[in-house]
């Protein structure tokens, strides 16, 4: 994997979490949902970007294993670098 394609994923995690996590998407589904978990631990982890980067960090990084960005075994590494890539651009923005 390239420095390019992992910029990208990271940037793609970020304001995929953070459309999920603060946005209220098309049609306002993201706010929908985000209402109907309001309490609980679903409410909660739904609304912090740091728990919701780490979904979509999963899904961004399975995604480029499947396209052959990267060799299988280096999920979690990818993974969590995403994850941390996407908070640290998060918080970067909110200063």
């Amino acid at each position: 994997m390239t420095w390019l394609w992992f910029t990208i994923g990271a940037f793609a995690t970020y304001y995929t979490a953070r459309t999920i996590a603060e946005e209220h998407g098309p049609f306002g589904v993201f706010d929908r949902l985000r209402q109907r978990w309001n309490a609980g631990y679903l409410g909660a982890g739904i609304r912090c970007i740091v728990c919701v980067s780490a979904y979509t960090a999963l899904v961004w990084a399975g995604l480029m294993a499947i396209l052959g960005l990267y060799d299988i075994s280096l999920l979690p590494l990818v993974w969590f670098g995403l994850a941390g890539a996407s908070v640290k651009i998060s918080e970067f923005w909110r200063r």
